[in-house]
């Protein structure tokens, strides 16, 4: 089973690694949980983050894997190939975009959209982590091929499932943490999250380029030399 598992995670953890550097997301969880009722409003963004997260998952590793069960072992690493390598296509063609226009940052506008108003404001938030979670194609563009790495393994369903529950927390990461940090250590999280929130904020775009790249020539190689 430890074999099973660490075969798996070689081909998953570092599309994890790169579905989890979402700045968006943080720097939206950070301004959540600044405004009145940040706990439980950053509450409910990230359990539909996750939630969304865990869905995907399943639905898109089950139809992968019904997929790949209905053709032959050489068609499916031919297809797997083409994922690859049209994901790393896209992703360093989308580097070059961001690079020369950037895109407009929706975060802030999302949260002052939402934090306007009163109480807990349970739907609104429900709201916004579905549209940000879906909106997020650095995230899921590494998140699908991780999927499709689990779907094509061919490995006992408990490892399957437990490398995808790896993957999913891995992957929203930017969600839950400032959750946990703020509600375990509240002093040091803001100090934390305030310089990370910096960070991200100041080089969000940089951030964006790089992964995109760096991800875009992982899965072009992987592709290519799988094919």
């Amino acid at each position: 089973m430890n074999e099973l598992m660490g075969s798996l995670l070689t081909h998953v953890l570092p599309l994890a690694a790169g579905a989890a550097i979402s700045p968006t997301i943080m720097t939206l969880s950070v301004l959540i949980l600044s405004g009145p009722h940040g706990k439980a409003r950053q509450a409910v963004f990230t359990v539909v983050n996750v939630s969304l997260m865990c869905l995907l998952g399943i639905f898109g590793t089950a139809y992968m894997a019904h997929a790949a069960d209905r053709h032959k072992s050489g068609k499916v690493n031919s297809a797997s190939v083409a994922v690859d390598v049209t994901l790393g296509i896209v992703l360093l063609l989308l580097a070059i975009r961001e690079h020369y226009s950037p895109a407009k940052d929706t975060e802030h506008d999302s949260a002052d959209a939402a934090g306007k108003s009163t109480g807990i404001a349970v739907p609104k938030y429900a709201a916004l982590g579905v549209v940000m979670t879906l909106t997020n194609f650095t995230t899921l563009a590494l998140f699908a091929p991780a999927l499709k790495e689990i779907a094509i393994s061919k490995q006992p369903h408990s490892t399957e499932l437990a490398v995808g529950l790896i993957l999913v927390v891995i992957a929203t990461v930017t969600a839950w943490v400032p959750l946990l940090l703020t509600v375990l250590v509240p002093g040091p999280a803001e100090r934390i999250l305030g310089s990370i929130n910096h960070f991200t904020t100041t080089y969000k775009h940089q951030i964006v380029q790089v992964v995109m790249f760096v991800f875009g020539i992982y899965l072009l190689a992987k592709g290519l030399t799988r094919g």
